[in-house]
């Protein structure tokens, strides 16, 4: 009898241009954020989460805080502050983290304990040290759109968010509202109820009609 041997297709490289992020969304008020640094990139960090997700736990750690962001911290229950260096320690009780020192052997530090203890981490301004980044976010209700330039460009996704905030109308809410109420009334399997949503939804992509 002969062997059968299984091959696999081998594995493409990653292509120029072509951005290979998976998304994905936390229910970060689940989790329990680690959050390095205390200046104004660490704000803009803490201000995203806040803004996405304010139940989130999280864990402030620096040596030195700004006024400006204990003034935002103290806004939100769920947020401790910690002054004093970094140890590794501190990622024992966490489930994400993030860096936002300006510290470029401190930041490859974190990163490389994150790594050790299994920890996801995004490092601010610094791709390659990152699992994963935080992309500019447009919210219009239920609705929520993530934004990514694969780290190669923050200020265009920023500008693409302020594109897309003034394209989405705000009764976006109401139709999806609608349409999870006749989600709800659809009778048949799974994939009648598909046909007739595609079918509803058309209205959505008839350039006549928006």
């Amino acid at each position: 009898m002969s062997d059968h041997i299984h091959s696999h297709p081998p594995v493409e490289a990653a292509k120029s241009g072509v951005n290979n992020l998976f998304p994905v969304f936390f229910k970060l008020e689940q989790m329990r954020v680690l959050l390095i640094g205390g200046g104004n990139v660490a704000l803009e960090k803490l201000q995203a989460i806040v803004n996405n997700a304010p139940a989130t736990k999280v864990t402030v750690v620096a040596r030195e805080v700004f006024d400006v962001f204990r003034e935002e911290a103290i806004k939100y229950d769920t947020v401790e502050i910690i002054t004093g260096a970094y140890h590794p320690s501190y990622l024992d009780s966490c489930d994400l983290v993030i860096a936002a020192v300006n510290d470029i052997p401190t930041s490859e530090i974190i990163r490389n304990d994150a790594k050790a203890k299994g920890k996801l981490i995004n490092v601010a301004d610094k791709p390659a040290l990152c699992d994963f980044y935080l992309g500019s976010v447009v919210t219009k209700g239920n609705l929520k759109l993530a934004i990514s330039t694969n780290g190669k460009s923050p200020t265009v996704a920023k500008r693409l968010k302020e594109v897309f905030n003034e394209m989405l109308p705000e009764e976006l809410e109401d139709v999806l509202e609608n349409l999870q109420q006749i989600r709800n009334s659809l009778k048949g399997d799974f994939t009648n109820k598909v046909h007739q949503l595609n079918e509803i939804t058309k209205v959505l992509l008839d350039e006549k009609k928006i």
